[in-house]
């Protein structure tokens, strides 16, 4: 589906809910709050889906309308949600097959939704849903808010390589509608003492491989129970150890409950293909940054390992050897 099929279906439907991904980021609650209010704005009834794993560190800065107990609706759209093993759907899993539209920018969507509308040149998500809400509605505040909120966290603050000059284009527009003093202060300048604790943590747990270039890290629970951690003072680990001079492949792994690890992988695309990586887990994400979940009775040092092998895989795969 183009953007201009998008807006038309759209139009011509009522009734709609929202779906963003499990471990909900800013993008896919920024891009679900665009259009959950761009739609009411242009009198349509649209609500989004709770998410059970939301947490205050996005909740506080944006417009969430979740949908009241009981809400049936007729057209289900999901956001930023690459596959069905991101759904966030526990108690509803019928929802999984009624998404009727998806709206994506990762080139590992595995085309579930029945029309597919995909920008794989797009930083976040939220820049097809600027274009998309713009043409919808005029924009406001709240709206503006929530689009910047989704391009500037996925884009590290314009700081990551799939920054474009599209996305600075977007951002300079948001900026007339919206302060963004505060949003960039929270998300990209502040960190709890017990963040800070854990990046050292992490730092500390860090095995290095091919002189340098690959790195594997772990937080377990017994480490964020340590020290009184919360899933708010994770948000920065994903990132954390690609930072490191020399390394051009970072996987950092984090224990969110018994029996399930959080994968995210940092790297330079010219080296090896992150997706490519989660993939081999059941993940997906862009060639830079991707991630997985890693369910299975396993050790810390057998998660680590699972992982090394996977990027080994991939990395060999590449050079044909």
């Amino acid at each position: 589906m183009t953007e201009a099929q998008v807006i038309q279906w759209l139009r011509e439907r009522d009734r709609f809910l929202i779906l963003t991904h499990a471990r909900p980021d800013g993008d896919t609650l920024g891009s679900a709050s665009a259009l959950c209010l761009s739609l009411k704005k242009i009198g349509k009834t649209a609500w989004i889906l709770p998410n059970p794993e939301l947490t205050p560190y996005f909740a506080e800065y944006l417009e969430l309308p979740f949908a009241p107990e009981g809400y049936e609706p007729d057209h289900v759209v999901a956001v930023d949600l690459a596959a069905e093993t991101m759904f966030p759907v526990t108690e509803r899993p019928e929802l999984l097959e009624r998404v009727e539209l998806c709206i994506d920018h990762h080139p590992s969507n595995s085309r579930y939704a029945e029309h597919l509308c995909l920008d794989e040149h797009a930083a976040a998500a939220a820049e097809i849903l600027y274009r998309i809400c713009a043409q919808l509605t005029e924009l406001d505040e709240p709206i503006a808010r929530a689009l910047y909120v989704g391009i500037a966290t996925d884009c590290g603050c314009f700081a990551y390589a799939n920054t474009s000059a599209e996305s600075h284009r977007i951002a300079a527009e948001l900026l007339k509608l919206t302060s963004v003093k505060g949003l960039n202060k929270h998300f990209f300048q502040t960190r709890s003492f017990q963040e800070l604790k854990l990046e050292a943590m992490l730092l500390q747990s860090e095995v290095f491989y091919e002189d340098g270039k690959i790195c594997i890290g772990s937080i377990s629970m017994a480490d964020k129970e340590g020290i009184g951690a919360t899933e708010d003072d994770c948000e920065s680990l994903a990132g954390y150890a690609s930072a490191i001079q020399g390394v051009l492949c970072s996987a950092t792994l984090r224990e969110r409950r018994p029996g399930q690890w959080k994968l995210s992988i940092r790297c330079d695309a010219d080296y090896i293909n992150g997706s490519d990586v989660c993939a081999l887990l059941g993940g997906g994400g862009h060639a830079a940054a991707a991630g997985a979940t890693i369910r299975e009775s396993l050790t810390e040092a057998q998660v680590r390992e699972r992982v090394r092998e996977c990027i080994y895989t991939v990395l060999n795969g590449k050079e044909g050897r």
